[in-house]
């Protein structure tokens, strides 16, 4: 996990990369105070996080699993929070 990395344009919250296998689920984490999971989400596409597992050019591609965006909004007043999650592609 790495917090606040480079990935696209800007810094992402949280990265979970995989522990072990390639294979495995990437993670792209945005949270939101005050805000909606789905505007997290946006923020991660605009912002072209998913660039973080994209290979460097003449690289082969690290990671072969899925790439989930995850997007949780939190109400400070009412205290509730949602969580959304899309898989993305790597382009």
């Amino acid at each position: 996990m790495v917090r606040e990395d480079k990935g696209g344009i800007g810094y992402v919250d949280f990265i979970f990369y995989p522990m072990t296998d390639q294979n495995d689920d990437c993670i792209i984490l945005e949270l939101k105070a005050d805000d909606t999971a789905e505007h997290a989400i946006q923020q991660i596409k605009e912002k072209k996080y998913v660039l973080a597992f994209s290979p460097k050019p003449g690289e082969p591609l690290s990671y072969t699993g899925r790439q989930l965006a995850v997007g949780i909004g939190y109400d400070r007043r009412s205290k509730k929070h949602e969580c959304r999650v899309e898989v993305i592609e790597c382009t």
